[in-house]
Order: structure tokens, then sequence, then C-alpha cells
């Protein structure tokens, strides 16, 4: 900004004074900032500028670096930015702000104070301090599959779409079958399918009508629920057979009959003995073919069990007699891995005298038990971390006993005995037997229902047969007749109704 522009703008001096002070200070001699002298002190001819604090020339009206006057007092005089104390004021006129500052700021704390002095129940007694919960227990042992960790318990838990049949079902039939009938199964409540020569044929489960054929499945002697689909064995193949429409999906080529079958808890294996050719073959559900098989040298093993991890199984030589064949006396069981390939299996042999019929897996591997037919005894196995599993005390059981199921519900296992006419329950944890419920006839078949409360058993014995329904809570016995000899029981999938079948008359009876 020059000069001319700062005189409009501020007060000072005239314009006559300007023009002498800008002649002045272009005739006075160049400022000693440039000049370069050998003492830092500036001569007494010179002097400081009061406002930029520059030497300049002594007498000079104007500084010539910052334009103003250098005479104090003929500054402009402005209003101080900060007014000065009126004349007179009081010491209270002078500090009343910062008075009222503090006193709301005391008056909000007294306020406080008060309210929390005039709470309620201020002046009681403290409450005890509630003692902190214990941790909630947990199992010592991992569950098995289904089952639930329940303060430091396992506990198993029904599926909501399960069920079992009815204290009193009805019992429709008995429908006569063909003669070259094999086996039968239910499909649903309304329907189930007949193994014939020709093929399998579905019929009515409230007329037993037949209501189609399928011709692509010929020659299928049993028959296997998977999960949706139906497993049909034959002389040397399995048909896989869509349970809702009763439609040929796939065959699987095996080469061999199948002996026995049994499906993983999961559902993702089914393991099927080949007794002709001495080994397991390992079936994949999720595209129903053979992915390896495992072989036992020169034993036809027979009955399988599988857990539910598909580590561990078990695979056995026995069988049972035809009536009026010879008991076999001796027995094989191979403990084996079907998750490992059949070359790396560990090969481990124990010898079973005794005919073992049966064989049952618990779900988490751990052990496994046999019964001998011929001996009346249930035999555990338990794995050894070597691999090797070794024969524990041997359980003493009812006579003949032909087969062994699980109920998942508090960890027990049925058996049931043909001679014994009767079923014996174990507690599997302690190996002791439960409770013994005896029949009037002859135990031919078992079949636990899906959600663990029943157990179905098909009952025959002196030209007469019939169902006894037992409640697996109070073992208690309720007896059905029938107008014939049942020799199989099969349940359907939501454990709601029941098929038996007569293998003698070729008869069925459907119980819901």
């Amino acid at each position: 900004m020059d000069h001319e522009t700062r005189t409009e703008i501020e007060p000072g001096p005239s314009a006559a004074d300007a023009l002498e002070a800008r002649d002045a200070t272009e005739a006075s001699p160049p400022s000693t900032r440039w000049q370069t002298t050998s003492s830092s002190r500036p001569p007494a001819a010179e002097a400081f500028c009061p406002i930029c604090r520059e030497p300049i020339a002594a007498g000079v009206v104007l500084c010539p670096e910052c334009g103003e006057p250098t005479d104090v007092a003929a500054r402009p005089v402005r209003a101080p930015s900060i007014p000065e104390d009126p004349p007179g004021a009081s010491w209270l006129a002078l500090h009343w702000r910062p008075l009222v500052t503090i006193g709301a700021i005391l008056a909000l704390i007294s306020t406080g104070g008060a309210l929390r002095y005039l709470a309620p129940h201020r002046f009681s007694a403290p409450r005890a301090a509630s003692p902190t919960p214990p941790p909630a227990p947990v199992c010592g042992a991992p569950c098995w599959s289904g089952e639930a960790c329940q303060v430091g318990r396992c506990v198993w838990q029904r599926p909501n779409d399960v069920g079992h049949l009815v204290d009193a079902p009805s019992v429709v039939g008995p429908f006569s079958l063909p003669k070259d009938t094999f086996d039968a199964l239910p499909l649903d409540r309304d329907r189930f399918v007949v193994a014939l020569f020709s093929g399998l044929e579905v019929r009515s489960a409230r007329t037993g009508e037949a209501l189609s054929l399928v011709t692509e499945a010929p020659n299928v002697r049993r028959l296997y629920r998977v999960g949706d689909v139906v497993y049909a064995t034959s002389p040397s193949r399995i048909y896989v057979i869509d349970a809702a429409t009763t439609r040929l999906l796939k065959t699987i080529e095996l080469g061999e009959a199948v002996g026995d079958v049994v499906v993983g808890a999961a559902g993702r294996r089914v393991l099927a003995s080949l007794p002709s050719a001495h080994a397991v073959a390992i079936l994949a559900t999720e595209y129903h073919a053979e992915i390896e098989r495992i072989q036992f040298g020169d034993d036809a093993v027979g009955p399988v069990a599988v857990d539910d991890s598909g580590t561990r199984a078990i695979t056995t030589t026995g069988q049972l007699p035809q009536p009026g064949q010879r008991e076999p006396s001796g027995g094989v069981a191979y403990p084996f891995d079907p998750s490992r390939l059949g070359s790396e299996q560990d090969r481990v042999r124990t010898s079973m005298v005794g005919n073992p019929a049966s064989a049952l897996m618990s779900p988490d591997g751990s052990v496994g038990f046999v019964a001998l037919r011929a001996e009346n005894t249930l035999v555990p196995l338990t794995w050894l971390p070597s691999g090797a599993v070794r024969q524990e005390a041997r359980i003493t059981t009812c006579r003949e006993p032909e087969q062994v199921e699980l109920v998942r519900s508090d960890r027990r296992a049925i058996v049931r005995c043909n001679e014994g006419r009767a079923i014996q329950v174990f507690d599997l944890a302690k190996r002791e037997l439960l409770r013994a419920v005896t029949f009037p006839g002859r135990a031919v078949d078992l079949a636990v229902s899906p959600d663990g409360a029943q157990a179905v058993v098909a009952l025959s014995g002196d030209g007469a047969g019939s169902v006894a329904l037992v409640d697996l809570k109070t073992y208690a016995a309720k007896v059905h007749p029938l107008s014939g000899e049942p020799t199989r029981l099969r349940l359907a999938p939501d454990g709601g109704s029941a098929l038996a079948l007569g293998d003698r008359g070729k008869l069925a009876w459907v119980l819901q």
C-alpha cells in the first residue's frame, strides 16, 4: 500500500507534510541495513523506527521502511481493544462474571448431592451381594450324534418329524402276496413295495391292491431304505429306486450277491457285505456308486455294523440257520476302517467261536458288541490306540441272541432272543442288564422306532402270530394278534406305520 492511499485511510499529518517527508526521504542516504560496517551499533546520526525497529536517519518524519510517522506524539490516537476500567468502579462491578460462573457450578454440585441424599432406601441396610453362580458343568466325553450337553450330561434330542405307533394301532390285512415274494418295505403311510422276480410291485397300504410295477428292477431279493431312495439288491447288482416316484435312478453293478446292507447315521456311506466275494463294498450315496471294496481273506463275511463317523466298523461271519439246519460253531469278527483304502487296512482278525450272528457299534466308535447265538453271550470289543481290539468280559443274554439294535435315548441296546422268547435291554455305559421283556411266542424280528420310544417285535409260534409294542420308558408290552405268522417287520421312515410280512403264507399286514 503506497503513502497516498494510507493518508486517505488513516488520519495523520497534512498533505504538505507528506510531500516534504517524501522529498526528505529521497534525499536521504540509503538505509544502513544495506551497508556493511565494522561495528554493530548504528552511528549517532541514525535512529530506530519506533514501529518496525529498522535503523533510519535521525530526524526523518516518516519511516522509509514501514511508512509510519516516527514521532510517537504525532501518531493518531485509537480506542484500545480492551476498554480501560471505568473510573470509580467497585470490585463487585469488575468481578461479577466469574462470581456468577462459580455460583452456577456450586449450585449444580449441591443439587446432585441433595438428590443423592434424598434417594429412596438411602439409609436402608445394604443387600448382601449375590454369590457368583458356578460355571455350568460340561460333559466329560464328547456327545453322540443327535445328543446335546445339558447340565453335564449328554441328552438325546428327538427329531421333530418322527414318531412311533400308537398303543392300539389299526391292523389292515392280511393282504395276499404273489408266491415269488422275497421282501416288502413300506414307502409311506399309503404305499408299500414288494420284491418279486418280475420287478418291484407298488401296492396300496389301505387295500393291498397293486398300483404299479417297476420292471427295470427284476429278481430283487432284499429292500433297504436309504434316505429318499430304496436300495433293492439282486444276485449281482443293486437297483436305486426313488421312493417318491418309484422310478429307477441307477444300477450299481457289484458282480456278487449282497448279504447285508447297513447305512451310516450320516447317510453318506452304505456298507454292503458280499459273502461269496469275501468282501465288503463301500457305496457313496451322493452319486450311488461303489468307491472301495475291502477283502477279508477266505471268510464269507455277512452282518455289518458301523459307527456315526464312518471310521470304525465290524463285520462277522455268522449267519442265522434255516429251520432244521445245524448251528455253525465257529466264527470270526473283523474290525476295519471304511474310510481307508482296502490296501491300507490293519487286517485285524478276532476269533468268535459261537456263531456271531449280529454286531453293533457305538455311535462314537469306542466300543463294539457281537452277539454269539450259540453261546448266548454278548462280547464287547474295545479299540486300542494301536488299532487292535480287545475282547472284554462277556455279558450273558437270553437263549439264541440273533439281533442287536441301538436305542440312542439313554444309550441303550436291545438284544432279541429267538429261543428265549424275549428281548433284553442293556445299558451300554455300565454294560448291565436293565430289563428283560418276555413274550408268548418266538421273537423273530425287531425294529426300533426312529424316536427311540418304542420297540416293535414280530412274534411267531404254534401256527399263530402277533406283533408286540414295547414302551422303552416303562417297558410295558402290548401284544396285537395277527391272522398268520409274521417273519419280518419293517417300519415307515416316520415311524407312524409298520409292515409285517409272513414268508410262509405270503401275507402282509399294515399297522397304523
